[in-house]
């Protein structure tokens, strides 16, 4: 018989409160404010803080892009480092192992051109973008 301890009973105040903060995506709202802190680095980074998170609430109001720190030239010369002699595609593979470098786990996975393995500039930046999008959101939508 294994001797291994037990594990430890969960705290049901711990859990209730990862709960709620997984539910409103509190730890996506930090991660995303602090990497936008760090790439910009502000003189004033409270300031910033305040204006990022107003920068999100107009963003949820209006349906205007949320802040983010990938922007859509971004994407292009991406896709272009992938296809460098120019064939206007890439293969899904690239465009899978891409799509979780950008820390994308939830993306199409039969993109238009999977069929022919010739994902385009257009499918790869859309869906990128749209993804993207998705996470820089950082609130909890029903």
């Amino acid at each position: 018989m294994d001797n291994y301890p037990s594990a430890p009973n969960a705290n049901p105040i711990e859990e209730t409160a990862t709960d709620y903060l997984q539910m409103h995506r509190i730890p996506e709202l930090f991660h995303n404010l602090s990497a936008s802190i760090v790439y910009n680095r502000p003189d004033d980074p409270k300031g910033f803080m305040v204006d990022y998170l107003e920068q999100l609430k107009k963003a949820r109001a209006t349906g205007l892009p949320f802040p983010a720190l990938v922007q859509d030239t971004d994407l292009t010369s991406v896709f272009r480092m992938l296809d460098p002699v120019g064939l206007g595609y890439i293969t899904y593979s690239q465009y899978a192992s891409t799509m979780e470098a950008l820390g994308i786990t939830k993306y199409n996975t039969a993109p238009t051109g999977k069929d022919k393995d010739q994902i385009s500039s257009e499918t790869f930046c859309q869906e990128a973008k749209k993804r993207l999008n998705e996470l820089n959101a950082t609130f909890f939508v029903q």
